[in-house]
């Protein structure tokens, strides 16, 4: 751009631009005159920065003074660059090392003729001739009172924010780990303690130097003993406290939970996602350009003081303290599949070829689901098992996880996909099952043997038959050595060897299952009973929209069904399963957890798939009086 092109943009001859810009202009009317410099303001054009002073044009240049250190420096400096790209500015940016040579660095970014600028201090400095066009940027409210122009969020509120969120969830005992620049975080978080007269141990709270200072004696410090919470001041400081939690076999959220301050990308990816408080240091950055921008063009000094609150992102990473949970350590080994399920009008026959009405893929397979129906329950349940290494296996371990299932005991097969189950159900609920076992085939020995420390606080473990049968012999008796009860769902074809029947505390087969188990002619309490005498400890046999059979040395009674209407029957086993062992696990006696369980699995098979169709505790706990009452419990 130069003045030629100025001059064909104004509608004049060049020697008028030039007169306008040297100030020879008294002969050229006032409008001819404005005219000129509007082209000259709107095309950015700077022949030179006296004629700019001299005319009162500005440059369209904005500077920002941060300091080196700030937490959300790049996040700063990336929306404030695009904000004043937006408005056809551009930015000058200078770096403080600290709050004092923010002085220094504002006198040096003046000298480039920028027309406005931000300034990352609680300090007022002077700013010279940019004095009516300086905004300042802060991390607390606590502002010099000579700043007219100040936006600020507050890091005392994140804090405080973070530890309401921590109680509403019922903890008490919250640790908090910072950087020592970040020290206002720590007076949101004793604000908050204090206002539910909650006990603050001087261990709780760590402010560190540095990252490698805090990785080696905060987060020991502040997660020793009884905290089942903490406030993470940084994405940094969450990665190590993450890393201590793989360590030692402990899992977020079940056995901490977890939020941090400040959001990104990383708290995304970590396990299920993890809980921050974003801070809206972008949001503040582009507001505040916007108002510079707009007191420069106005060349008008304004008074404004705003804050700007951080709001909170939700994940997965906060859960009741552990200690709330009544129920002991559930176990699941078995399969899991990617349920292929295909409604139909009817289930076909041989040779018989019929049209779909619809087709579903939901994670699945008898493990998979008991323990997801568990986990959604409440219980703290461990999925020992085998996936391929495929987008299949990525799907169904994170549906798990998800779900609070613990997958120490999961291993991820490169030689084999996924296993996938083929479900024909038809218009009255009932269905089908073809399985493909894919990974599942390689659960070995050695996998149960690694996973052996899993057993030893174990208080049940759910086992199906769907899984190579040396592996259930070899379960059942690393059970019988750590008292862990075993919970059994024969499935298919497969027999069990008697030998191991006074190993099984509960075996729940239903009438098609009972009947390979104790083959010909008899009665359900008939063949009950035989299997009760060879030592097996709870027979409970489902019976479907009946509801269930349950004998044992005690008692042989039926518990009527729900009445619920299904539409896919094929969770309703492996929520029933899931159900009970949660139930027990709290300490109920069998005919509470039989109601439970008769009422989960009601409650899946009015919708369709099985992982998704699992009820959670508050859906089943509605039901609560009804059970009672229904089952004279």
């Amino acid at each position: 751009m130069n003045i030629l092109d100025i001059a064909r943009l104004a509608g004049v001859s060049a020697s008028t631009v030039s007169k306008v810009m040297n100030g020879k202009d008294h002969d050229i009317s006032e409008k001819t005159k404005k005219k000129v410099l509007q082209v000259i303001e709107e095309e950015h054009y700077v022949p030179y920065s006296k004629f700019l002073e001299k005319e009162g044009l500005k440059n369209h240049l904005i500077g920002l003074v941060i300091k080196k250190d700030h937490r959300e420096r790049e996040t700063i400096v990336l929306s404030t660059e695009k904000a004043a790209g937006e408005e056809g500015y551009s930015l000058v940016v200078s770096y403080a090392q600290n709050e004092e040579e923010i002085p220094a660095c504002v006198e040096e970014i003046e000298r480039k003729q920028i027309s406005g600028i931000l300034i990352d201090s609680k300090r007022w400095v002077s700013c010279g001739r940019l004095e009516s066009t300086s905004i300042y940027l802060n991390q607390t409210k606590e502002l010099d009172e000579k700043q007219k122009a100040a936006f600020y969020y507050s890091l005392s509120e994140a804090g405080r924010m973070a530890t309401e969120r921590l109680m509403e969830a019922g903890h008490q005992k919250i640790a908090c780990i910072i950087d020592e620049r970040d020290e206002t975080i720590l007076e949101g978080y004793r604000q908050a303690m204090q206002n539910q007269n909650y006990l603050i141990q001087p261990v709780w709270t760590y402010r560190g130097s540095s990252m490698k200072e805090i990785e080696k004696y905060a987060i020991r410090q502040c997660l020793d003993g009884s905290v089942t919470a903490v406030i993470c001041g940084s994405q940094e400081i969450a990665c190590c406290v993450w890393k201590l939690m793989e360590r030692t076999r402990a899992v977020i959220p079940d056995s901490l939970s977890m939020i941090v301050i400040g959001d990104g990308s990383l708290l995304e990816i970590l396990g299920c996602g993890i809980t921050a408080v974003e801070l809206p240091a972008a949001h503040m950055s582009r507001v505040a350009v916007e108002c510079l921008i707009g007191m420069v063009r106005e060349k008008k000094q304004i008074e404004l003081m705003r804050r700007f609150p951080p709001s909170l992102i939700e994940r997965n990473s906060i859960l009741p303290p552990p200690q709330e949970k009544q129920g002991e350590k559930i176990v699941v080994v078995g399969s899991m599949n990617m349920d292929i399920t295909i409604e139909v009008s009817k289930i076909p026959v041989n040779g018989e070829t019929q049209l779909a009405r619809r087709v579903f893929a939901f994670p699945g397979g008898k493990g998979g689901n008991q323990a997801v129906g568990a986990g959604k329950l409440g219980g703290q349940v461990y999925m020992i098992g085998c996936l391929g290494n495929d987008m299949d296996g990525k799907q169904l371990y994170t549906s798990l996880m998800e779900n609070h299932v613990h997958m120490d005991g999961v291993i991820f097969d490169t030689s084999l996909p996924s296993g996938k189950a083929y479900i024909n159900v038809d218009q009255n609920g009932e269905s089908t099952i073809v399985v493909y076992p894919g990974a599942n085939r390689s659960l070995s020995v050695n996998q149960i043997n690694q996973c052996q420390y899993l057993f030893q606080s174990a208080k049940y473990c759910l086992l199906s038959t769907e899984i190579p049968e040396k592996i259930v012999e070899y379960t059942i008796k690393i059970c019988r050595c750590n008292g862990t009860e075993v919970i059994l769902k024969p499935s298919g074809s497969k027999k069990i060897k008697e030998d191991l029947f006074a190993d099984i505390a509960y075996m729940v087969p239903n009438e098609n299952e009972l009947n390979v188990l104790v083959p010909g002619e008899g009665s359900v309490e008939e063949k009950a009973s035989v299997l009760e005498k060879k030592g097996i400890g709870n027979i409970i046999v489902t019976l479907g929209a009946n509801g269930c059979y349950l004998s044992n040395k005690d008692r042989s009674e039926y518990f009527k069904g729900t009445g619920f209407e299904p539409v896919d029957t094929t969770g309703g086993a492996d929520s029933f399963i899931s159900a009970l062992a949660v139930y027990l696990s709290e300490g109920k006696n069998l005919m509470q957890a039989i109601g439970f369980a008769l009422y989960a699995s009601g409650i899946t098979v009015t919708r369709y798939g099985v992982q998704p169709a699992l009820p959670d505790r508050k859906a089943v706990d509605i039901y609560e009086d009804e059970i009672y009452s229904g089952y004279n419990i």
